[in-house]
C-alpha cells in the first residue's frame, strides 16, 4: 500500500470502506466544543462532506475545548473558523460553513439526503427542535451532550423508534432555551460546566457511531452513557412515549419548481389560490399602525421593539408571524429564514396540509 496514502491504516480494519466516507456528506448542527470536535474526527477520517451549521461567534471560553479555534479567532463566526482549519488539516473535505440557526442554516431535504446528522447544541430545546425536524423528514440523527465527567450520545435512525424525549417529561419538552446540560443541575440562563475531557469522550462515540451508520455496520444500541468518574460506560433503554410529539413524519411530499432565491410571487404563483405556504421561523408581517391605520414594510427580520409608522410618527408594535403569502411579493424566501431545500407546510384553502419542498 503506497505511504503516501493518508487513509492506509484506516483501509486495513475489517469491512471498512474509505470510499463510501468520502462519497457521504454530515451535517454538523453547533460548533462549539462538541461540534469541533466531531467536525475535527469526520475530516480527519475521510468524510467527503461537512455542512456546519451555528449562528454563534468565537469566544475566549470555547478556545480550551475546542481543536478548531485559536485565539486570533476569537470573534469570527465558528462556521468559518471551523472550516479554515479542517482546510489546513483535511483540504480534500468539502466544507459548507452556515452561520444560521438551525431553521434558516439547514433546510429538512438536506437533513433527508445527509448520510448522517450530528446534533452538537447546548440547549434542550434546540436539541429537541432538532428531532422533531429530523424526525419528519426521515434523517438519522446522532445527538450528544455532556456533563463535566462525561455525557451521552442519543441516535434516531427511524420515527417509529424511542427517542430521547421519550425519556423526558412534557415540562422538560416545553422548557426554555438555555444551557442544559446532561446532569440537568444547570441553573436556568448560566453556561453548562464543561471541558474538553468529556467533550472529547462523547465525540469519538458519536462520530464512532455515524461512520458505523455510513459503512453499513450495525449498530446495536441507541442510547449510550459515559461516565469516566466511575469508569462506566454502557447502552441504556428507553421506552416510546405515546405522548410524545417527536415522531411525526412528513406526509407526501411535492416538490417545488423554486429554491429559496425565488420571491414570494415566484412561490405564490405555484400554488393553488388561497394557498398559505408556513415557514418554520417567524418574521415580520407588513405594518399596520394603530392610530392612522396606514400600512408600511417593517423591513423582513427586525429585532425586537417598536416600528415608528411613517405616515403618523406613531410607535407601533411589530407584527411577526409564519404565513409567507402575506409577505411583499418581491421578498426573497432567503431573507424570512428559509433555508435551502426546506420541507414548507402550505395550508390548502380547503383546510388540509400539504408539504412541499424547495430546490
Amino acid at each position: 500500500m503506497p505511504e503516501t496514502d493518508r487513509f492506509a491504516r484506516q483501509r486495513l480494519i475489517p469491512r471498512w470502506d474509505q470510499t463510501k466516507l468520502a462519497q457521504a456528506t454530515a451535517v454538523v448542527v453547533g460548533v462549539g466544543a462538541l461540534g469541533n470536535e466531531v467536525a475535527k474526527n469526520l475530516a480527519l477520517a475521510g468524510i467527503g462532506r461537512l455542512v456546519l451549521c451555528d449562528p454563534d461567534t468565537v469566544s475566549a471560553a470555547n478556545l480550551s475545548r475546542s481543536v478548531l479555534f485559536t485565539g486570533r479567532d476569537v470573534g469570527r463566526p465558528k462556521v468559518d473558523a471551523a472550516a479554515d482549519a479542517i482546510g489546513i488539516l483535511a483540504p480534500d473535505v468539502v466544507v459548507e460553513a452556515r452561520r444560521a440557526d438551525l431553521v434558516a442554516g439547514v433546510g429538512m431535504g438536506e437533513l433527508a439526503d445527509a448520510g448522517v446528522v450530528l446534533g452538537c447544541l447546548d440547549s434542550r430545546r434546540a436539541r429537541l427542535q432538532l428531532l422533531g425536524r429530523a424526525a419528519m423528514c426521515g434523517a438519522r440523527l446522532v445527538d450528544g451532550g455532556t456533563h463535566p465527567w462525561g455525557g451521552e450520545v442519543r441516535v434516531r435512525l427511524d420515527p417509529a423508534e424511542p427517542c430521547h424525549a421519550c425519556g423526558l417529561t412534557v415540562r422538560q419538552r416545553a422548557e426554555p432555551d438555555s444551557p442544559v446540560s446532561c446532569d440537568g443541575l444547570v441553573a436556568a440562563g448560566n453556561p453548562a460546566a464543561a471541558s474538553i475531557l468529556s467533550t472529547s469522550l462523547v465525540g469519538g462515540w458519536m462520530v464512532t457511531a455515524a461512520a458505523r451508520l455510513l459503512l453499513d455496520e450495525p449498530l446495536p444500541w441507541r442510547f449510550l452513557q459515559v461516565d469516566s468518574a466511575t469508569g462506566h460506560t454502557a447502552p441504556v433503554s428507553v421506552t416510546l412515549d405515546p405522548r410524545c410529539a417527536h415522531h411525526r413524519p412528513a406526509g407526501l411530499i411535492t416538490l417545488a419548481d423554486v429554491d429559496q432565491n425565488a420571491t414570494v410571487g415566484q412561490l405564490m404563483s405555484t400554488l393553488p389560490t388561497g394557498a398559505q405556504p408556513l415557514a418554520w421561523g417567524v418574521f415580520s408581517l407588513p405594518g399596520v399602525c394603530y392610530h392612522c391605520n396606514g400600512t408600511y414594510d417593517p423591513g423582513s427580520r427586525p429585532g425586537v421593539g417598536t416600528s415608528v409608522c411613517p405616515h403618523c410618527g406613531s410607535q407601533n408594535r411589530p407584527r411577526q408571524g409564519r404565513d409567507i403569502s402575506v409577505v411583499a411579493p418581491a421578498t426573497r424566501l432567503a431573507d424570512l429564514g428559509v433555508a435551502r431545500e426546506e420541507y414548507l407546510p402550505v395550508r390548502l384553502p380547503e383546510g388540509d396540509f400539504r408539504w412541499l419542498r424547495l430546490r
